[in-house]
């Protein structure tokens, strides 16, 4: 298994998928997907249960993982909080969200389509905190492989999907400046746009599979084709992209997200090519080149 080449000195735009993570079979991302189905399902129990004080110690760990080097870490304001910033638009998100307190959505991945202000970047962000150990003990690996020197360093926010708290730990690690380093497996990581591609397709599929068809839903649409024909543009103007909506649909229509996944974006998703992830981290270098 290979780990992701980054330049160390800028963003890499690229993001962990906890889709990747979720369809990959080997013993690194099957320990990942249970961090991050733990972690998951003990935030929905405590916000559904109105704990607040459960909700704020497990959001606790969430701070801007700049170890990776992904995203826009470079560019970040280094130790901000992911959770001063979005927690409590994702914990009245998870309360008001019908979906999830239906149980309905229960993937971390699918947040994406249902849950607003987050994308690509923060689910990589809070993924990435989720499965920090599990990228640490592939880091250490790695490097003994390669041959590659490490240091000590103390890090705080280790997400223990056993005893379900953040924890504090010294591990050896490669370093840079003299700051940590972790390496991440390259088949987890997407484009930046993907999780906008994934919610635009979920939605397209919506319209065309089941609004369309629904004659409650398009009583009071105005057909705008040859001969009164209703079009599935009528349909998108009296419905447009809302991930409100699409939760909401999603209710009404119980087999539309398993029929979505397994018809659509099951055969979407797939590690980038080498040289997708060359033009990313290696970008001004390729512009020059050529």
């Amino acid at each position: 298994m290979a780990f992701l080449d980054i330049d160390l000195d800028d963003d890499n735009l690229l993001f962990i998928d906890p889709r990747l993570i979720e369809i990959s079979s080997d013993d690194y991302s099957i320990e990942m997907q249970k961090n991050i189905e733990t972690f998951w399902s003990e935030l929905i129990k405590f916000v559904k249960s109105k704990d607040i004080i459960n909700v704020y110690k497990i959001l606790s760990g969430m701070k801007e993982p700049n170890e990776t080097k992904l995203g826009y870490a470079t560019s970040k304001k280094s130790g901000n909080s992911i959770s001063d910033k979005i927690k409590p638009k994702l914990v009245e998100a998870i309360q008001n969200n019908r979906a999830v307190q239906s149980g309905i959505l229960s993937h971390f991945a699918d947040v994406e389509l249902f849950i607003k202000d987050i994308s690509s970047d923060r689910i990589s962000d809070i993924t990435t905190k989720i499965i920090k150990k599990v990228l640490i003990d592939f880091t250490a690996d790695q490097c003994k492989t390669h041959g590659i020197p490490l240091k000590k360093f103390t890090q705080d926010d280790i997400f223990n999907p056993l005893s379900k708290k953040w924890e504090r730990g010294v591990y050896e690690l490669p370093s840079h400046d003299g700051k940590p380093i972790i390496f991440v497996p390259k088949h987890i990581v997407r484009l930046e746009n993907s999780a906008n591609k994934n919610m635009s397709s979920f939605y397209r599929f919506a319209i065309r599979h089941f609004i369309a068809h629904d004659k409650d839903m398009i009583e009071d649409v105005s057909p705008t084709g040859k001969d009164g024909q209703l079009l599935l543009r009528d349909v998108k103007s009296k419905y447009p992209l809302s991930k409100d909506s699409m939760s909401n649909w999603m209710l009404k229509y119980g087999k539309m997200l398993v029929d979505y996944k397994s018809d659509v974006l099951n055969g979407r998703i797939r590690p980038l090519t080498d040289d997708e992830i060359s033009e990313i981290v290696y970008k001004d270098l390729l512009s020059k080149a050529s």
